[in-house]
C-alpha cells in the first residue's frame, strides 16, 4: 500500500489535471473557494482508487506513460483556459469602462 501512495504522489500530470479541473469548476461557479480543498481531496482519492484498480486488474498498463499524456493535455488545456479567461476579462473591462474617457468613441452602428 505504501508503494501505491508513493507512485500516486509522483504522478505530476494527474496532480496538474486535478488542479485544472477544480479551477475550471471554480471559474464556472460550481465550486466555492472554501470547497476547493474538499474537491481536490475527493478527486485525489478517486485517482488513488483508480490507480489501485489498475494495479490489481491491469498491472501491465504503463501508468507513467498515461501520466505524461495527461500532463501534455493539461498544459494545452491551461493555455486554452487562460485564453478564454483573458477574452472574458477583456470584454468585462470594456463593458465597465464604456462611456468613460478610457474608452474612445465608437462609430459602429448598434
Amino acid at each position: 500500500m505504501e508503494d501505491l501512495l508513493v507512485q500516486w504522489s509522483g504522478l505530476a500530470g494527474f496532480a496538474a489535471l486535478i488542479a485544472f479541473l477544480v479551477n475550471v469548476l471554480k471559474s464556472a461557479g460550481l465550486v466555492k473557494d472554501d470547497q476547493a480543498k474538499n474537491w481536490v481531496a475527493g478527486l485525489n482519492l478517486l485517482g488513488l482508487a483508480g490507480l489501485l484498480a489498475l494495479r490489481v486488474y491491469a498491472p501491465e498498463v504503463d501508468v507513467l506513460k498515461i501520466d505524461a499524456e495527461v500532463s501534455q493535455f493539461t498544459e494545452v488545456a491551461l493555455v486554452v483556459f487562460a485564453y478564454v479567461i483573458q477574452l472574458l476579462s477583456s470584454k468585462a473591462a470594456h463593458s465597465a469602462a464604456r462611456g468613460t474617457w478610457l474608452i474612445g468613441k465608437s462609430y459602429s452602428v448598434k
